[in-house]
C-alpha cells in the first residue's frame, strides 16, 4: 500500500502547484520505505493562505526542489522498486482524495496516465475514524489529522511537511488495524465463553 501526502500551493489542482510529494510504503503493519520529493514546476502557482499553512519559503524551496520531469522520474523509480509493473497501486492517506487529485493532475501535466499506475480504490483514514466513532469503537470524533494523531498518541516529526504527515498517517493506519483486531478478538473470546457456558 502506498501512503501519500502533499504540500501544495492552494486547493485547486488545476490552478495551483504541487510543491512536495511524500510516499510511504506500508506492508504487513510496517513502514518499509519512504521518499519525499520537492517539486519546482517552473510556475509555482501559490496562494499566501497555503504558504501560511505549510510554511514553505519559496526561495529556499527553489534551491532544493527538482523539476517536474525529474520528480516524475523519481516517482516512477520509487514505485517501480516496490510494486510489480502490472499492479494497480492502492493509495492511502488522510483526506487522501485531495492529495490524489493533485497527484492525478501532476501525472496528466507530465503526459502520464494516472489510471495505469493507481487503483480506483483509495483508503482514507479519516473515513475509517468516522466509521469507528459511529460504531462506538472510539469515543472522540477525531476526523482531522491533528485530532487523530493526538488521540492515538502519534508524535509527528515535521508537522505540515509531506513526509512527516505521511509517515504519521501510516502509523495511524497500523493503530487502527490493531484496534479493530482487539475488538474482533474480544468478541470472539466472548462468543467462545458463552458457548462453553451452554
Amino acid at each position: 500500500m502506498l501512503f501519500i501526502d502533499t504540500e501544495t500551493g492552494g486547493l485547486d489542482p488545476g490552478r495551483h502547484s504541487l510543491l512536495s510529494l511524500a510516499m510511504v510504503i506500508w506492508e504487513d503493519m510496517e513502514i518499509v520505505d519512504s521518499l519525499e520529493i520537492l517539486i519546482n514546476d517552473g510556475i509555482l502557482s501559490v496562494t499566501q493562505e497555503a504558504l501560511s499553512i505549510n510554511r514553505i519559503d519559496l526561495e529556499k524551496h527553489k534551491q532544493s526542489a527538482v523539476s517536474s520531469s525529474q520528480a516524475m522520474d523519481k516517482i516512477l523509480l520509487f514505485i517501480g522498486k516496490h510494486f510489480p509493473r502490472q499492479t494497480k497501486i492502492t493509495l492511502a492517506g488522510h483526506n487522501v482524495h485531495f492529495d490524489a487529485g493533485f497527484l492525478r493532475s501532476f501525472f496528466s501535466a507530465n503526459n502520464k496516465n494516472f489510471s495505469e499506475f493507481f487503483s480506483h480504490r483509495i483508503i482514507d483514514t479519516s473515513s475509517i475514524l468516522y466509521y469507528l466513532y459511529l460504531a462506538g469503537r472510539i469515543k472522540q470524533r477525531a476526523i482531522s489529522s491533528d485530532e487523530a494523531f493526538n488521540l492515538f498518541d502519534i508524535k509527528v516529526e515535521g508537522r505540515h511537511t509531506a513526509i512527516g504527515d505521511a509517515i504519521a498517517t501510516a502509523k495511524l493506519f497500523t493503530k487502527l488495524i490493531e484496534l479493530s483486531q482487539k475488538n474482533f478478538n474480544h468478541r470472539e473470546n466472548r462468543g467462545s465463553a458463552e458457548e462453553a457456558e451452554k
